[in-house]
């Protein structure tokens, strides 16, 4: 299917979980919710990579609240065939795949899963005053 032939879906959403018991289960809804409309306007490729995302999003949202103090604001949005998620917080810690010497820990895989899963994933400045840094996954729709 070329470009111009595929379903148009054009959305954003946002919300600010915190760290609360709670707050992976808002960002996954939040998410969800936005797949669920662009798979109703003809995005099947959003249905397919549904999954992916709603994991991606559970370790965003999880690293911010275990390393980082809480999720201040997670932001999701679906444009140009490409879903991209954000999680802001207000660590100056920046996420890393762990050392080979750390393999086989508990825990410590959450990026070599965003990797495996996301198209591409980084991270940026915060986008709102103060410090901190907001966390991205990119999945290309297309």
């Amino acid at each position: 299917m070329s470009m111009a032939s595929q379903p148009h879906c054009t959305a954003s959403s946002l919300i600010r979980p915190g760290c609360t018991a709670m707050a992976v289960r808002e960002a996954r809804k939040l998410v969800a919710d936005l797949i669920d409309g662009c798979v109703r306007s003809g995005c099947e490729e959003a249905k397919r990579r549904a999954d992916d995302v709603l994991l991606v999003v559970s370790e965003l949202v999880t690293n911010a609240c275990r390393h980082a103090g809480g999720a201040d604001e997670v932001r999701v949005r679906c444009e140009r065939g490409e879903l991209v998620i954000e999680v802001e917080d207000t660590s100056e810690f920046v996420p890393a795949e762990p050392v080979e010497e750390a393999k086989g820990e508990t825990g410590g895989y959450g990026c070599q899963l965003v990797t495996a899963l996301a198209d591409r994933w980084g991270v940026a400045p915060r986008r709102s005053a103060g410090c901190g840094k907001t966390v991205y996954a990119e999945f290309e729709l297309s």
